[in-house]
């Protein structure tokens, strides 16, 4: 056990190293470009205006990396204690998908299907609606344009989230992987997407922590859904 957990720790060690090396420097490198030529007294306004978008669009993708490890780092750590709370899905729902839009607009639209009256749920709501917010933008990142669809309603005694997007879907022999952090499919870089491969592993270690679960279904060529299940109050703790 001693030995496994060590392997373990020593890929992840290894995927963050990558990881920094990569991630961060290739914003690092576009913000000081950027910069220099900026110096130029003679750049054209429209020139000027246009490496300004790039510093603060790769500004903007260096902090939401930076959030990300250090998420990761907190659950790793067992320090990412979820601050308990009533929520109302449908409000984070929401507000993880305008969080998604304003990072990256027009790159893709959401729907939303909230069967009925959804009871409130008891957990920590900031950890909630970064799940949401990470499970949306991959499920958009993946989608080709096509609005990704964001289904809520109750089964039996859990609240079960759906985000289901119209992508290629993930093989069998990947989908095992998919929540280890750092992962990252074989067309991510292929097909110009960057992203960080924490976003899926941090969604689940925050969906655990709140006691819920969290499960893939995809089949090649028809889309990917992640569920999210979440225990709904019991009625004791309803009634208080």
């Amino acid at each position: 056990v001693e030995t496994e957990a060590l392997r373990r720790s020593d890929t992840l060690k290894t995927a963050l190293l990558r990881t920094v090396s990569h991630d961060l420097r290739s914003p690092l490198t576009a913000i000081v470009a950027a910069g220099e030529t900026l110096r130029s007294s003679t750049l054209p306004q429209a020139d000027r205006e246009e490496l300004a978008d790039v510093v603060v669009g790769e500004g903007h993708r260096l902090d939401e990396l930076v959030a990300k490890l250090l998420d990761l780092s907190r659950l790793q750590a067992g320090t990412a204690d979820p601050h308990r709370d009533w929520c109302e899905i449908g409000e984070l729902l929401h507000a993880a998908a305008e969080d998604v839009e304003a990072r990256d607009p027009g790159g893709g639209s959401f729907t939303f299907s909230l069967h009925g009256e959804l009871p409130l749920v008891r957990a920590d709501p900031a950890q909630l609606e970064r799940v949401f917010a990470n499970l949306m933008e991959n499920a958009r990142r993946f989608s080709a344009g096509e609005p990704v669809s964001v289904r809520a309603r109750v089964v039996g005694q859990r609240l079960v989230v759906r985000i289901v997007d119209r992508g290629p879907g993930i093989p069998p022999d990947a989908q095992r992987r998919v929540f280890d952090p750092f992962w990252r499919g074989s067309d991510d870089r292929r097909d110009g997407h960057t992203g960080s491969g924490l976003g899926l592993a941090i969604a689940k270690g925050f969906v655990e922590a709140n006691g819920g679960r969290i499960a893939l279904e995809s089949v090649p060529g028809q889309g990917t859904t992640v569920v999210v299940e979440l225990e709904l109050a019991g009625p004791l703790e309803a009634a208080a």
